[in-house]
């Protein structure tokens, strides 16, 4: 990476964190503007950047981000307390997720002309994670019910790993597809890979955290260390992964969870968190450049149309059907159905599928209308998450004389995962502090 890229980056990331607080009261977020001044600054606009997807730096950004998000939204979810609160999240996981993927399948077959049926899976599965930080609104503005806020804050936060493996064996099913790939080579080397990852990530996670926690008891090292250490334990897992034959990013995923249990440090003190927020608006900047940049002129009418579909029945028909008898109210299933915003995950997956191998070339329609997606999620999302968030958390208010016997008024776990997390640090430093919606049960040390 040149002089001048790194200049430029530099600059970008001082200037949005100059403008970071104030951007939280407009309709421009922080990925809508990381993506926007690649577009700007990539090979399309002014070419200033000098970014190409082939660069060994973009690799490695793109390795160091996805293991890094999942390695920090998994080690913010507290297992012990999400089995207490599992009725939105769990629903919209359970159910609401592989529906997604069903229904995204399924229009790609319907809407995408030409698209073999592995594209089609492809789209289908790297559409599915959804991102909380695209709408950080909705998940921190207090009016709206911790309920909600933590069960889109926890889908976020667990469905990037959860999907991994899966996007993992479509990319494998779309490689026996090609000449000279033997199905059963394949199969075998993919099970090897999430299995070891799996592994070798469960043993860093669970011996790192206990170390570390052994170490901060004894005064022999502090939280502020305790949590820089949160970068080796991604590292630790990731190599060892790749040095067993496994998926790194399973095991960053799987260090994620095993580590969460054995802390006591309040998720602030997780470095893990800063660093997977600045690696993702990164790769959100490479992204406009490299991604977006080159597809500008490929998106079709069909493609736009699967995008919307997307972004609308895609997700909220699957929402609908999980939430069904839940008790939750047609406001809070529309809402919770309308931001399941399309992010860093997807982004990372089109990365991965255009580094995979010379000969998935074939899919480039894949990766253009997911890139279109995600694009317009980014937009859309950014624009609405503030007035509806008020919107919605106004009709909560004027529900008041019903709270007692609502879904929606529940008492959670907040568990602070996510890129979020620092936008509800900063609503904090401007309203008083709250217990509302938290189980009495539940403060970390």
């Amino acid at each position: 990476m040149q002089g001048g890229t790194t200049l430029i980056i530099g600059v970008a990331v001082v200037a949005y964190a100059a403008i970071a607080r104030r951007l939280d009261s407009t309709p421009v977020s922080g990925p809508m503007l990381f993506v926007g001044l690649g577009v700007l600054l990539g090979d399309t606009g002014s070419g200033w950047l000098g970014l190409e997807l082939s660069a060994s730096s973009i690799r490695m950004l793109v390795e160091a981000t996805l293991a890094v998000v999942l390695f920090s939204d998994a080690s913010r979810v507290d297992l012990a307390n999400l089995r207490k609160h599992l009725a939105l999240p769990g629903r919209l996981l359970a159910v609401g997720l592989p529906l997604s993927i069903a229904f995204g399948v399924l229009a790609a077959l319907g809407l995408l002309h030409g698209i073999p049926w592995e594209g089609a899976l492809l789209v289908g599965i790297m559409l599915a994670p959804t991102d909380a930080a695209l709408g950080q609104a909705v998940v921190t503005d207090p009016s709206v019910p911790v309920y909600v806020r933590q069960g889109l804050n926890v889908e976020s936060g667990l469905n990037d790993g959860i999907v991994f493996p899966v996007f993992e064996i479509a990319v494998t099913v779309a490689l026996v597809g090609l000449e000279g790939v033997e199905a059963g080579s394949a199969v075998a080397t993919l099970a090897r890979e999430i299995a070891f990852g799996a592994l070798a990530g469960a043993l860093v996670g669970a011996t790192c955290g206990r170390v570390l926690s052994w170490s901060r008891r004894h005064s022999w090292t502090g939280r502020h260390w305790h949590g820089i250490a949160t970068l080796g334990i991604t590292a630790a897992a990731y190599g060892l992964a790749l040095g067993i034959g496994g998926n790194g990013f399973i095991a960053a995923f799987a260090a994620g969870l095993a580590y969460r249990p054995t802390v006591g440090l309040p998720s602030a003190d997780d470095v893990s968190h800063d660093a997977a927020e600045l690696l993702t608006m990164l790769a959100f900047l490479v992204f406009g450049a490299v991604v977006l940049g080159d597809h500008l002129g490929s998106f079709d009418w069909h493609m736009v149309l699967y995008a919307l579909v997307s972004l609308t029945v895609v997700r909220m028909v699957p929402v609908a059907l999980a939430l069904l008898g839940s008790n939750n109210r047609l406001p809070t299933v529309a809402f919770t159905g309308w931001f399941g915003p399309r992010g860093i995950a997807s982004v990372l997956y089109s990365f991965l599928l255009l580094e995979a191998v010379d000969e998935l070339a074939v899919y480039e329609p894949v990766v253009a209308v997911v890139t279109l997606t995600i694009t317009l999620s980014v937009v859309l999302h950014g624009m609405t998450a503030s007035p509806l968030a008020a919107v919605y958390g106004r009709w909560y208010a004027s529900m008041a004389h019903e709270h007692d016997t609502m879904a929606e008024s529940a008492l959670v776990f907040e568990h602070r995962l996510g890129r979020s997390s620092g936008a509800l640090r900063q609503h904090s430093d401007r309203t008083p502090p709250t217990t509302a919606g938290r189980d009495p049960g539940s403060h970390e040390p």
